[in-house]
């Protein structure tokens, strides 16, 4: 693993200090590792997501142009 710095406000901070002393995370990186691991998949979930509908669309395109085309 490699060391990131980053600037936090400090609400955020607080934030994560509540989510520590309520023992859902082990400590504040483990809470910061958690988050971005959920932003990084629902971020690759939603271009998949966007990416099928395109290419969906794309094909519906396709299809109604060699239909009209006949």
């Amino acid at each position: 693993m490699r060391m990131l710095s980053v600037f936090i406000p400090e609400s955020y901070i607080e934030s994560l200090d509540i989510l520590v002393s309520e023992e859902l995370f082990p400590n504040r990186s483990e809470a910061i590792r958690s988050a971005i691991r959920d932003l990084i998949r629902n971020e690759m979930l939603l271009k998949d997501a966007i990416a099928k509908r395109k290419n969906k669309k794309d094909y519906e395109k396709k299809s109604n142009q060699e239909k009209k085309n006949k």
